[in-house]
This record gives C-alpha cells, structure tokens and sequence, in this order.
C-alpha cells in the first residue's frame, strides 16, 4: 500500500523490470498529474469500475470499464475522475522503478517530463481497446488482445482471458524467460505455482518466476472465469493467435500445436 485516504487509494501490485502494475481508486474531483510525457516507456490504463478522463491536447477521452487504454511514449497526457468512485489499473512497461519512484526511493529522476515545446506525439497514436475489439476464440476459451510486444517497447503482452466453467486449463509448464502474471477481473482461479496452490477471487494477482513450474483452471462448475494474462517480456500474445488461427483452419493435430509451442518458451513437464 503506498496511499490510503478519502478518495485516493494506491496499491502496488506487481513491480517486475519489465512493468509496474498499481491499482488505484479515486473518487470525483480528486486532480491528476500535471500535463506530461514520457520518453522511454509506455503509460497504459485497465478501467474496472466508474469512469476515467484522459486529458491529451485534443481534448478528454472519457473510457468506461473493461477498457484498456495505451499512451505511447512522448504523448502528452494526464487523467482524472469527473463523477463518482473510479477503479482503474496501471501498467508502467518497462516499469523503469515506477514502484520505488512512488514509494520515494528512487535514486535519480523517474521518465516524467513536462510536455515538450513541439507538442509532442499525435493524439492519434493513442490506443484504446476492449476485449471485444481483438478477440480470438479457441474451442470455449475467449483470448481479447489490448497490448503486444509492439505496443509496449517489447516489455510485456496483455490478454484478456476468459474460461469456461470447469476449465482444467493448460498442462503444467514453466518459461525459461517469462513471467506469467494474472489478475482476476471476475469469478476465480485455481492458480498452480510452484508448491503453492493458491484460489485467487476477485481482484486477486499472482505472477509464476521464469523457471517455475505453474497452471490454472477453473474450478467452477457454473461460472466463467474471467481475467488478465500478463506476459513479460513480450510477445508470447503470439502464441495466442497462432493456436486460434491453426483452431480454425481445422489443424488440431498435437504436432502441429507442439510445433507452434516449441516457439514459445513453453517447456511442459
């Protein structure tokens, strides 16, 4: 917890090298930011309840729930929360010691800087998804794409997971150079990570090292499970598109799968 106070609350949740990931929660009123840029990595919004305001030099950008939001290195922006109680994620990619920035205890200057004189980058480059507006859809599993390896400097992939009641998941693996990290947005998740068995609820996160053994399914015999995959560094977002496009060419056969998984730093055991 760094700040917990009438209508502001900030929790890190995930700090790796790769991103930073904080939960925060603001209520109507409460300023952001000044105006600012940054030059070396990528500031990107998750809205999971209530309304948040992207202020860019076009004007406001006003995103709702379940709506991902990527600002792009040297754009300028800020945010806000114009009405009621706003729960939003953030993801800092490459996390560049955000969290020990927040917390006071970053040694030298953080990539925040004041908007430059040339205006910075073309609004235009700001990038707004939901899971709806990528998706993917492999036998009763749903995979919504908001950021890849491209996005976000090569620094981590976002999918939107969503699995069926009764779930059992993939088979247990490990990434050499991965990790794997989720947040549940809705329902639960048996989650497998090393010796650890963890039933992670709402609001819930978890990440598995490189190296560790982990899984996940869905326990629930009558309810979805619905949450954020996280990949660092990027690009295993791939592995997701390639399967479903294998799916619906009608190429289930396990060579086949296990040609496209030998690609993707995945080692089942």
């Amino acid at each position: 917890m760094v700040t917990d106070e009438p209508g502001r609350r900030l929790r890190i949740r995930l700090a790796l090298e790769q991103f930073v990931m904080c939960e925060f929660e603001r209520g109507a009123g409460i300023p952001g930011p000044d105006l600012h840029v940054h030059r070396a990595h990528t500031d990107c919004f998750y809205v999971l309840d209530g309304e948040l305001t992207l202020s860019l030099t076009d004007g406001d950008h006003v995103v709702g729930p379940g709506t991902f939001v990527l600002v792009p290195p040297n754009l300028v922006h800020t945010f806000r929360c114009d009405t009621g109680v706003t729960r939003f994620l953030n993801f800092h990619a490459p996390g560049l010691g955000f969290d020990r920035y927040l917390q006071g205890e970053l040694e030298g200057a953080f990539d925040q800087h004041p908007p430059p004189e040339d205006g910075g980058a073309d609004p235009a480059t700001l990038l707004v998804r939901t899971a709806a507006t990528d998706a993917v859809q492999v036998m009763d599993i749903r995979i919504g794409f908001l950021a890849d390896a491209d996005d976000t400097l090569d620094a981590m992939g976002l999918v939107e997971y969503t699995a069926p009641p009764g779930f059992a998941g993939p088979p247990a693996h490990f990434h050499e150079h991965t990790w794997d990290a989720y947040y549940v947005l809705e329902g639960e998740l048996d989650l497998t990570i090393g010796d650890d068995r963890l039933h992670l609820r709402t609001g819930d996160a978890a990440v598995a090292h490189p190296g560790t053994v982990h899984g996940f399914a869905n326990g629930s015999a009558t309810t979805p499970t619905r949450f954020l995959d996280i990949h660092a560094p990027g690009g295993f977002e791939r592995y997701f598109r390639e399967v479903a496009a294998a799916f619906a060419a009608g190429q289930r056969d396990p060579d086949v799968l296990a040609e496209i998984t030998s690609r993707y730093d995945i080692h089942v055991v």
